[in-house]
């Protein structure tokens, strides 16, 4: 499954997912090409491969991510902060390699796009897996650790950072601390940290 036509591998699923700029509906016959086996579309396309017709392809895309998910018994740990993330995400992976086959968030993938490509590549080998979680805005971390499903999970830090999408250093907070909505039953604060 890919959502880059310059990715796509001979039977794969092309995801059309729609931006602000882009429509990568636009790009089914150069997926076809490619070699894309199936089209996941938001509308019926005339390119001439089996379509998955769905409302919203970016939905779906994450839906089939998390399907992924419930099918390892991966243990995750699901990251975020203002700044800093990514350098907590690389130790920490680099820890948990040591203790087995771990998988982490390539690079800076930490949106509602970049997080299913992460859950995507999970296998029954990876024992551990490290993903980090961004956002711009209210509630985009929210949905991608509902897919993540992770068992443990870290705020690295707050800053006023983003402020245009949360508008104040209190919206950053509450936007990160939804971070702690995937984590299954009670989840503890550590205790030198402020409410």
């Amino acid at each position: 499954m890919t959502t880059d036509t310059r990715k796509v591998t001979t039977g794969c699923l092309f995801v059309a997912l729609k931006g602000e700029r882009f429509d990568a509906h636009d790009f089914a016959e150069q997926a076809k090409a490619a070699g894309a086996g199936a089209l996941l579309v938001s509308r019926p396309l005339a390119c001439d491969l089996p379509q998955v017709i769905v409302n919203d392809t970016r939905q779906a895309f994450g839906e089939l991510a998390a399907w992924v998910r419930q099918q390892v018994p991966t243990r995750v740990v699901a990251l975020t902060g203002s700044s800093g993330k990514t350098s907590v995400k690389e130790m920490t992976a680099a820890i948990l390699s040591q203790c087995g086959n771990t998988l982490y968030t390539a690079g800076n993938l930490n949106n509602d796009i970049g997080v299913p490509m992460t859950l995507l590549r999970l296998t029954k080998e990876h024992q551990y897996a490290v993903i980090e979680l961004g956002a711009n805005h209210q509630g985009e971390i929210a949905w991608t650790v509902s897919l993540t499903r992770p068992e443990a999970a870290l705020v690295n830090n707050l800053a006023a950072a983003h402020l245009e999408g949360f508008g104040s250093l209190a919206g950053v907070a509450k936007a990160k601390g939804e971070i702690y909505t995937g984590l299954p039953g009670k989840w503890h604060r550590h205790p030198q940290c402020r409410q």
